[in-house]
């Protein structure tokens, strides 16, 4: 009965330091290496001078991707800007903001995709009308006023902004309203809506996905 109890003793004991051993690995992981890049990223930005991280946060999978950050500039406003991990950073061809002083976004693409922000890229739908290139964060953030102005010139809801050019076709509705700092997809929330919408736009493509469905 003694070694019985010996050998369940010693067993209990093994089992919890099993149990223990993964749970200060899983925080090991989860503060060092899982959120490594995005720390990385956080101090990269504060560095820059004039701006405070407000917040940054990324879509959590196997390592956290898409990571986005709500940066303040001094004397300024405040911008949200997305797809700064390095599975995402694609500048200057590829420089999507989810919001800028206030205003808030939602993209209508002639392939039936809806995203809660715009691209001011080389590539991006509103290249044209910034008609500047960004290298990094830095050279957003020093150009924040004029890229503000820019989009000022565009139509506010209700009314809608409409982008074609020989290959693409797209929409643009802008809000001034602050948009949740959270995974963008997230901020589609009641995309039912905006795809019962997206239906009632006209669109001059005839491959587009909302004219095939007619």
């Amino acid at each position: 009965m003694n070694i019985l109890l010996k050998i369940l003793k010693w067993t209990t004991i093994s089992i919890g330091s099993l149990i223990g051993c993964l749970i200060i690995a899983y925080l090991i992981y989860d503060n060092v290496f899982y959120e490594r890049e995005l720390n990385q990223i956080k101090d990269d930005l504060n560095a820059i001078e004039n701006v405070e991280v407000v917040d940054i946060w990324g879509h959590k999978d196997i390592t956290l991707e898409e990571i986005s950050a709500r940066l303040r500039i001094r004397d300024k406003g405040e911008i949200v800007l997305y797809g700064l991990s390095n599975d995402a950073f694609n500048y200057p061809d590829r420089v999507p903001i989810t919001e800028i002083g206030g205003h808030s976004f939602t993209w209508f693409l002639c392939n039936g995709g809806i995203g809660p922000g715009i691209d001011i890229g080389n590539y991006g739908e509103l290249g044209q009308l910034i008609n500047k290139e960004f290298m990094n964060v830095k050279d957003v953030v020093d150009n924040y006023d004029y890229i503000l102005n820019q989009i000022k010139t565009l139509k506010y809801s209700p009314d809608i902004n409409h982008f074609e050019t020989e290959r693409t076709e797209s929409y643009i509705l802008v809000e001034q309203e602050q948009s949740k700092d959270q995974d963008p997809i997230f901020n589609l929330v009641g995309i039912e809506n905006k795809f019962e919408f997206a239906e009632t736009l006209t669109w001059n493509k005839s491959d587009c996905y909302y004219n095939k469905k007619k």
